[in-house]
């Protein structure tokens, strides 16, 4: 079987469509999944690859759209296809909107060599193993630190896209993501005690994951939640995000920040956005937001989105005011603004506090969440902390059983943004952020 783009476009041709869209995905991998003993459980090789079509049809001022996936490109089957999905165009009929055309695309570094070739060579089992042993290898010289169950994944994705309108797209990217867990364990016999800490990192380079310090860190938050005191009361202000829990806190894993999500075309065309153009979102001037799909060798990044609409870097929120909505070719031409292409990572410009001044007596710094999925229509959220530190006398305290509360919107006016910048998966920005108003830290 194959799939080949050119010769799916030319199908599409033939059957004189009032339009047609076709995204072309590959995704070449190796996956190693690990035991309790370090052994190599299972290694799976595969490449996938396939290809989503959606065909138009217009109904005056409507347009009636249907999608379907094909894993090979038979001229019979995808006719075939074509043809059931035009019948359900009929009754998908929403107002008229033009396909994007042919444009020019941004040169955003994606893509690591040394990746591509230990795939090309055939050896990208031995690379990932390779960067296994060196973490092993590294948790193995933390005392009182078990390893254990773990995931590997190495990949090299291409992504193409066309449609009737003559555009073409093509990129491709690299990522390894790597899942473990760290076991802190203390005492003996019925007296002892252990602590399971998750750690997991994606990067576009195999040489951005640095397996030392991956270890190092995530070994000390398995101590420090193994030593953790409850939190046995409440406190309003003076909570402080940082690590793992300040990117969670703007680019949720499972959904887009509410701050992002109001600013969306989508959202206004469905009168759910709080946000007008030209008006605050907050007095605090020091807030800039920005969406940046364009961040080199970040997985957040790409050169465009799904409908071949070029990337851009969108200023959302410019010194507490609301200035462009994040928009997709649909949506845009619905609200009459400029399709910005890929949502990228939430992009916060650093304030002009130092981290020490931000972190005095009385503060509660949140490394990370068990989860964070926040309302993204009202802002209010709630989330179990992981791990955070009280500082009192100088000192610093592991805590655990909390849980964190508030409403994001209701937090920004006193929000304040530390000079130092951290740049990970999905956030790039102040590397502390505190806040003194409308959030909550309560015990449990």
């Amino acid at each position: 079987m194959t799939l080949n783009l050119n010769k799916l476009a030319a199908v599409l041709r033939r059957l004189k469509l009032d339009g047609w869209s076709l995204i072309l995905q590959e995704r070449e991998s190796v996956a190693l999944h690990l035991t309790k003993g370090q052994e190599v459980e299972t290694g799976i090789a595969a490449v996938r690859k396939q290809a989503d079509i959606a065909v138009y049809k217009r109904f005056g001022g409507r347009l009636g759209d249907a999608r379907f996936t094909v894993f090979d490109d038979d001229e019979r089957a995808i006719r075939q296809k074509v043809k059931d999905a035009l019948l359900i165009c009929a009754s998908a009929k929403k107002p008229g909107y033009p396909l994007p055309k042919k444009q020019r695309y941004a040169d955003v570094k994606l893509l690591d060599p040394v990746i591509v070739a230990a795939f090309r060579k055939g050896v990208a089992e031995q690379a990932l193993l390779k960067k296994w042993h060196a973490i092993a290898a590294a948790q193995r010289k933390q005392r009182g630190i078990g390893l254990d169950a773990a995931e590997l994944d190495l990949a090299v994705l291409r992504l193409s896209v066309a449609n009737s309108e003559g555009l073409r797209a093509a990129s491709e990217s690299t990522a390894l993501f790597v899942e473990c867990f760290f076991t802190a364990a203390a005492g003996a016999g019925k007296a002892r005690r252990e602590q399971e800490i998750h750690a997991a990192a994606t990067v576009s380079r195999l040489a951005d994951l640095i397996p030392g310090k991956f270890v190092r860190e995530h070994a000390r938050r398995a101590r420090d939640a193994l030593a953790a005191e409850r939190f046995g009361r409440v406190q309003d202000g003076k909570i402080v995000l940082s690590g793992d829990a300040l990117r969670d806190f703007w680019s949720p894993h499972l959904d887009v920040s509410p701050a992002v999500f109001h600013a969306s075309a989508i959202a206004k065309y469905r009168k759910l956005s709080r946000y007008t153009f030209g008006k605050p979102v907050t007095a605090n001037t020091m807030f800039t937001l920005l969406s940046n799909p364009l961040l080199p060798f970040n997985p957040a990044s790409s050169a465009f989105d799904l409908d071949g609409v070029a990337s851009q870097t969108v200023p959302i929120i410019q010194s507490g005011v609301f200035r462009r909505h994040v928009a997709s070719q649909r949506y845009a031409h619905y609200l009459g603004v400029e399709a910005t292409g890929a949502l990228g990572s939430v992009e916060i410009l650093p304030g002009d506090e130092k981290t020490e001044a931000m972190l005095g007596d009385g503060t509660v710094e949140i490394v990370a969440f068990s989860s964070f999925v926040p309302n993204t229509v009202s802002g209010d959220f709630s989330a179990e902390v992981r791990l955070a530190y009280v500082r009192k006398d100088g000192k610093r305290t592991p805590i655990r059983a909390a849980m964190f509360s508030g409403n994001l919107f209701k937090m920004l006016d006193a929000m304040r943004l530390s000079k130092e910048r951290m740049v990970t998966e999905r956030y790039a920005g102040p590397s502390r952020i505190r806040f003194d108003e409308g959030a909550t830290l309560a015990g449990f």
